[in-house]
């Protein structure tokens, strides 16, 4: 079964690498420029206004903020309740990304978008989208944790949840302007690879101290000889005489 998910893990970390590779050099090329711009226009063309109030609610979930003290708590919470592992795998997947996430804006130096004003102001660089990095590295991460000891309904209904929460946080920074799509797909991406690569090393640790344990139980045992049968044996000889 760990060979099956470590192969698995591997298979995302190589797909989410060829992805954002890909739209990382269409980005660098100008070439989606005009697919970004017309998305974000026909958004802020047909969305209604109500939205204004619930999306910058549901674009604060991704502030480092507010997503920092939900880690905390998280973690603790995992630890107390002896998942330690998981504790350290949330943050590790949480904070790795976003470093990860800020190192890539700062190569790529990406400005964010100016084509409408929403009143929501942003800082620092557009790509990738640091929002859609931690709402994968950190909520995501945090509903596998969740659903790996579910069952049935309650794992789906976890699963499903923090994936509509992913994408609804991606959406409101379409809705508010301050990133282009592409921004929004490769900090999906590279939030994706850096779980999964998290995912790969844990499974492989598990794999490697498997086999140790099954190495151990395989070596032969010798059984020591009991004690004071020598004795015993001179014991005997002197009484013969």
């Amino acid at each position: 079964m760990l060979a099956v998910e470590l192969v698995a893990g591997l298979l995302v970390s190589v797909l989410a690498t060829v992805a954002f590779v890909e739209i990382a050099e269409e980005v660098a090329e100008g070439d989606t420029r005009r697919f970004d711009q017309a998305v974000l226009l026909w958004i802020n063309a047909h969305s209604p206004g109500w939205l204004d109030e619930p999306m910058r609610a549901v674009t604060a979930l991704g502030n480092y903020e507010v997503v920092l003290p939900l880690l905390i708590f998280s973690a603790l919470a995992f630890y107390l309740k002896g998942r330690s592992i998981s504790a350290a795998l949330l943050a590790v997947s949480t904070i790795g990304g976003i470093v990860l996430t800020t190192v890539l804006k700062a190569v790529f130096g990406r400005a964010r978008p100016e084509l409408f004003d929403s009143g929501y102001a942003a800082s620092f660089y557009s790509f990738p989208s640091g929002h859609a990095s931690v709402a994968v590295g950190f909520y995501g991460t945090l509903a596998l944790l969740l659903a790996w000891r579910l069952t049935g309904l309650p794992r789906w209904a976890v699963t499903l949840g923090a994936a509509t929460l992913v994408l609804v946080i991606g959406f409101s920074r379409l809705y508010l302007g301050v990133h282009y799509p592409t921004d929004i797909f490769a900090g999906f991406l590279a939030a994706t690879l850096w779980v999964a690569a998290v995912a790969v090393a844990y499974l492989l640790y598990l794999l490697v101290r498997s086999g140790r344990r099954r190495l151990n139980q395989e070596k032969p045992k010798t059984k020591p000889s009991p004690r004071g049968a020598g004795r015993g044996r001179k014991r005997v000889e002197k009484l013969g005489h």
